[in-house]
């Protein structure tokens, strides 16, 4: 790391252009697409597999969930301090690098466990790029900005989910899956490269006019000092926890629900997950980036309001998706409901972001995601594949169906913790004007 890097001068924050910033986030942005595509192909992927291992729904969700967590939070703290000490582009680039050799090794395992271990090196790199593309994030944009852009990087990687979904199942049904997995893990390793070389590490603080030294990194005590004196960074916890467990439980076993309740094949899931799913997640962040900024103007009670009402307003449109008697309805359910469903994504980041100390906020962002993982990517898929297995006698291979309903309830708890969370930022924001 060079003296550039480890000393931020005032005079050096004023050549980031709009250009310079732009062009970041749209290497970002591209990493978040390939971020998604190699987590997300495996969801299409889960019937093929299952049936070439010979293994149960639990052992897929195990795969698809717990595997992927375990790995993906035991790296991520470690990851976040060092994208709190030091160069997080270099570490993006490092650790797009790991995941997308690891989703290529996925293509040529010849057992279970060896699939498991080459998933949790896909976790491990995908772990660090996370909290360190967030962080450079605020340090882009001012706070009035961040709900529209975090919005624009969460809808790029909705891309991501389709691309997965698509090419994931159109290269199933033309080689197979692990042909599926050599070929969308390897162009990683190009944009890389070109991140290494074309995008500058942004100053530390830039947006909130306080400019920080790379290496200055927050103590445990202070972390855990920052999260207990803020009681609703606690309770905005809980709102990522409860909504992604709905969230990654669905994108775990909709396409086996496809597959079984509807009699789709791979290409068929891949290609209408892909349009419904990514259009509506990529439309429904845009929405709530633009509308949680124009509403809250810097307010952070409001994010969360925006927040609650659309996790709430989606509720009935994608359990509907689950009861729906014909495919059509089902598709169309499931495309309202990811429209407003991850709507409740961008406020809480932005909201998350706010709150933490500029030189706190790759850790910060990193436990957001450590609890979301255990509870949405870990617990979620996992809790779905065993109620089809307990299911299964009763409703054969209509349980993915009630198991799927069953998991919704994580999005009603996540809506009314995001209303009880802007009470306790408004009544911040009150003791905060009253002792000024």
């Amino acid at each position: 790391m060079n003296d550039q890097d480890k000393n931020t001068t005032p005079g050096q924050a004023v050549f980031w252009t709009a250009r310079k910033r732009h062009y970041t986030l749209f290497i970002l942005c591209l990493v978040g697409v390939f971020n998604f595509i190699d987590r997300q192909i495996l969801s299409i992927l889960l019937e093929p597999i299952k049936h070439d291992l010979q293994v149960t729904d639990t052992a897929m969700g195990l795969l698809s969930g717990v595997a992927f967590a375990v790995f993906y939070v035991t790296a991520g703290f470690p990851l976040a301090r060092i994208a709190d000490r030091g160069n997080r582009r270099t570490l993006v680039a490092a650790c797009l690098t790991v995941w997308s050799v690891a989703t290529a090794c996925c293509g040529i395992v010849t057992s279970y466990i060896q699939l498991i271990l080459a998933r949790m090196g896909v976790a491990g790199g995908e772990a660090g790029a996370y909290p360190a593309s967030q962080s450079m994030i605020a340090d882009l944009y001012p706070v009035s900005q961040r709900g529209r852009v975090i919005s624009i990087l969460l809808a790029a990687q909705s891309i991501g989910i389709a691309f997965g979904l698509f090419f994931g199942g159109w290269l199933n049904q033309a080689f197979d899956w692990r042909t599926a997995f050599i070929v969308v893990g390897l162009p990683g390793l190009i944009l890389a490269v070109v991140m290494i070389f074309t995008v500058t590490e942004p100053p530390r603080g830039m947006s909130d006019g306080v400019l920080q030294e790379i290496g200055v990194a927050p103590t445990a005590k202070e972390i855990a000092q920052f999260f207990f004196q803020t009681p609703a960074m606690l309770l905005l916890l809980v709102v990522a926890i409860c909504n992604a467990f709905t969230g990654y439980s669905l994108l775990a076993w909709t396409p086996a629900f496809f597959m079984r309740v509807h009699d789709m094949n791979t290409l068929e899931v891949g290609k209408w997950m892909g349009l419904v799913i990514a259009s509506g997640l990529f439309l429904g962040n845009l929405l709530a980036g633009q509308l949680s900024d124009r509403t809250a103007k810097g307010n952070l009670s409001t994010y969360m309001i925006v927040s609650g009402c659309f996790a709430l307003v989606s509720l009935p449109f994608s359990i509907w998706f689950t009861l729906a008697p014909d495919t059509t309805s089902s598709l169309w359910g499931l495309f309202i409901g990811h429209l407003l469903m991850t709507g409740w994504l961008p406020p809480v980041y932005t909201v998350a972001l706010t709150l933490a100390p500029p030189r706190m906020r790759a850790m910060v962002m990193a436990i957001v995601a450590f609890c979301m993982t255990i509870m949405g990517i870990g617990l979620g898929p996992l809790v779905v594949g065993a109620l089809n297995d307990a299911f299964q006698p009763i409703y054969g291979q209509g349980a993915v169906r009630y198991s799927l309903l069953i998991a919704h309830s994580g999005l009603l708890l996540g809506g009314l913790a995001a209303f009880a969370t802007a009470w306790l930022l408004r009544k911040r924001a009150r003791a905060t004007l009253i002792s000024a």
